[in-house]
């Protein structure tokens, strides 16, 4: 099991165990530096609780073994699903396993009541999500070494279809170089509705997206329609706006043995010149679960990692 510390942030005071774990009590601004010089626990996982919309709102972040307080190094949230927790989603992603991401940054954040807004039983009551993802961020760019061009998101489910809010948010995923929802439940996104939900405003075009979904999805099906809680999109119409948003041409589906023989299909669109900005992996026979090698032919963690390892700002 991975070591954990935990780290409280409130009211300007610090308190934190165990006490070999620094943090700076008043981050100070350091212009293009930010965090750069801070020394972590290397290849530790660490939750850490901030204010945000006048709550505690906790997150995990796990430091790579190769971390370099001296470089500015990527940061990859991953938000988990309805009812789960970051530590689940810690352990079914395996984003703190060198061996899938050597390099970036892994924050987990925790969701109030374990979901996350955009879901029709998300309590519109609840500080905003989306605001707590942007001062996590700031957070983090005082405190670690953060290369601003490389910040991504990933989700499954719920967090899925969190990850779609904020990259439709201009104000609050513009600090994003792309996404990478897993069995997104694209709620809020559904232009099929009455009245339609295309309040979607991407910060930047194209827009990086990738999606991985399982065709035998009972959950969040893939062809949409009823849900557990409510309507969602087919996720070919749902992948075709984002691939219009991004002003894509027509997309070219892969030809891969595995296709043939293991059960998968890869989607792929080219924008504004830029190859594969848009990418989708539909998966036969997986139901409602992120993808790994032992129960897809795909394995949803290294393709992320890659696919992110594409794209920057």
């Amino acid at each position: 099991m991975l070591p954990i510390s935990t780290v409280r942030i409130a009211f300007g005071v610090v308190a934190f165990t165990p006490a070999f774990f620094h943090v700076d009590a008043a981050p100070t601004d350091r212009s293009s530096a930010l965090g750069c010089g801070i020394s972590q626990q290397n290849g530790l996982s660490t939750d850490i609780t901030i204010r945000s919309g006048g709550q505690d709102r906790q997150f995990r972040v796990h430091v790579p073994s190769a971390y370099d307080p001296n470089a500015q190094t990527p940061l990859l949230f991953s938000f988990h699903g309805a009812t789960k927790t970051m530590t689940d989603q810690e352990t079914i992603t395996r984003f703190s396993d060198a061996s899938v991401n050597p390099s970036m940054i892994a924050v987990y954040p925790q969701g109030l009541k374990d979901s996350w807004e955009g879901a029709p039983y998300h309590s519109p009551s609840l500080p905003s999500d989306k605001v707590f993802v942007t001062d996590a961020i700031t957070y983090l760019q005082s405190h670690y070494c953060i290369d601003p061009a490389r910040i991504y998101a990933s989700g499954m489910s719920n967090g899925g279809g969190f990850v779609n809010t904020l990259a439709c948010s201009p104000a609050h995923g513009a600090a994003f170089a792309a996404f990478a929802p897993v069995s997104g439940a694209f709620y809020d996104d559904d232009i099929d509705l009455t009245p339609p939900a295309n309040n979607c405003k991407p910060a930047f075009s194209p827009l990086p997206m990738l999606e991985f979904h399982g065709q035998a999805d009972k959950t969040i099906p893939y062809f949409g329609g009823s849900s557990d809680h409510g309507p969602v999109p087919s996720v070919p119409h749902w992948l075709a706006r984002w691939a219009r948003r991004d002003g894509c041409a027509e997309p070219v589906s892969s030809s891969e043995r595995e296709e043939v023989y293991r059960g998968y299909k890869r989607e792929s669109y080219s924008c504004g010149g830029v190859q594969d900005v848009v990418q989708h992996y539909n998966i036969t026979a997986l139901g409602h679960k992120w993808p790994t090698l032992a129960n897809s032919p795909v394995d949803a963690s290294s393709r992320i990692i890659e696919f992110f390892n594409g794209h920057h700002k």
